[in-house]
């Protein structure tokens, strides 16, 4: 995988991570906040529905805040309250039923002390100015539980006007909270409870313990993290998979490429340059255009490797074939040793006024390349003749017509004295002119 396809693999599989993760905590919040509401508004559907139906005169608030906790357990208007809630409660996850109201500094009884602040979230001093006019809990065990198997004290039947009681009283309109207290956590559902007049005489608060709710929540964490933990499980079994079958498609690549290139020149091999022949000669037959096939013999390279040895020889057949590689590339061609000292050029969609060029052009630049002296022995230094052929092709035309007609005009370049190039166009398929 080179580095371009790398890089946006590994920016794919970033934003792929991102979008699982941010995913699954939008969804986990969208369902907190949708269990959160669901379970606000039956609490304060409740707690409308026992402020309608809660009957009360104002003159019974000041016999009922003469009270302490424990008689006012014990009264009737308690009692009766309470029994109706136990009915609502049998039926929910509902915990606390009570009517709250505020009262003015001229009753304050109570102030959170020193050390008192964990309980009710207030510095120490801050008055207790919310009362419970009316109280029920879900059972007398859960009573003793909250007290540890003692009673209330007359101080548990006061609360500090925290923030969410300040807003559930100053909103005209049934309201839900989270709330956390010495009791617990809960949503708490409030509606205002009126005379008949109109005046406020407080709220009904409602309390749905959250144990359900966490439970929810954990086993929706479970099922959320099972399917992040699944999907990154295989994410990387893909990428895995990815990278082993890519390393083994490399590994073909690279022993494909190698078994179609020549060990010394780095270019085609015989039977590299044969299978892409046949390939685009097949191309050509089917698109019905001209194909061009240079084969080239070095001149005398025998003597020369005789005489300057076979490190020089080795080194002049390097030259050449780079040479030629840049060549055929120019012309989205392809270059490839076909011999010991024969190479071959195919040059497809390449007319033959173009190919004679091409050779030509060849033949000057090896020239050039080797422009020097002969040696003593009297022995030339490297040329090269080509033999050219160049035509459409039809469906009978096979790579051994293309590589005869080259051959063909290869032995003619050969016979008319070396270091040219030679062609001979082959027309519709028996034909030749020179």
């Amino acid at each position: 995988m080179n580095k371009y396809y790398r890089k946006h693999f590994f920016v794919l599989m970033i934003i792929w991570l991102i979008s699982l993760f941010s995913l699954s905590i939008f969804s986990y919040y969208k369902f907190s906040s949708d269990l959160k509401n669901e379970l606000g508004n039956q609490a304060m559907l409740i707690a409308i529905d026992i402020a309608e139906r809660l009957s009360i005169e104002e003159k019974e608030i000041d016999r009922l805040l003469s009270l302490d906790f424990n008689q006012l357990l014990k009264d009737n208007i308690n009692i009766e309250f309470e029994k109706k809630a136990r009915a609502v409660m049998n039926y929910s996850n509902i915990k606390y039923i009570y009517f709250v109201s505020p009262i003015d500094d001229s009753r304050v009884k109570y102030v959170v002390e020193e050390g008192e602040e964990g309980i009710y979230s207030s510095p120490a001093g801050t008055p207790l100015n919310i009362v419970y006019l009316l109280d029920a809990v879900e059972s007398q065990e859960t009573r003793l539980k909250d007290t540890n198997g003692s009673w209330y004290v007359d101080k548990d039947r006061y609360t500090v006007r925290t923030e969410r009681l300040k807003k559930a009283i100053t909103y005209d309109r049934p309201s839900y909270y989270i709330n956390a207290d010495q009791w617990g956590s809960y949503i708490t559902g409030y509606a205002h409870v009126y005379t008949e007049d109109g005046k406020d005489l407080g709220l009904i608060g409602v309390d749905i313990i959250l144990d359900k709710y966490q439970a929810s929540i954990k086993k929706y964490l479970i099922i959320i993290s099972g399917f992040v933990f699944t999907n990154i499980g295989i994410g990387i079994f893909a990428i895995i998979l990815i990278f082993t079958v890519k390393k083994s498609e490399e590994q073909i690549y690279e022993k494909t490429v190698l078994s179609c290139t020549d060990e010394l020149t780095s270019i085609l091999n015989r039977r590299g340059f044969i299978e892409l022949l046949e390939e685009e000669l097949q191309k050509s037959i089917k698109d019905k255009r001209q194909i061009s096939l240079l084969l080239l013999d070095v001149d005398y390279f025998k003597e020369f490797n005789d005489a300057y040895g076979h490190l020089a020889g080795d080194d002049a057949l390097r030259k050449i074939a780079t040479l030629l590689k840049e060549k055929a590339n120019e012309y989205e061609g392809f270059a490839g040793r076909y011999g010991g000292d024969e190479f071959a050029i195919l040059l497809p969609d390449i007319d033959r006024e173009k190919a004679e060029e091409v050779a030509n052009t060849i033949v000057n630049e090896i020239g050039e390349l080797y422009k020097v002296e002969s040696s003593q022995r009297g022995i030339p230094f490297n040329t090269v003749s080509i033999g050219v052929t160049s035509f459409v092709p039809e469906e009978e035309v096979t790579i051994q017509t293309l590589i005869d007609y080259a051959d063909t005009a290869l032995y003619k370049s050969k016979r008319y004295g070396r270091n040219r190039a030679y062609v001979l166009e082959k027309s519709p398929l028996c034909s030749t002119k020179e």
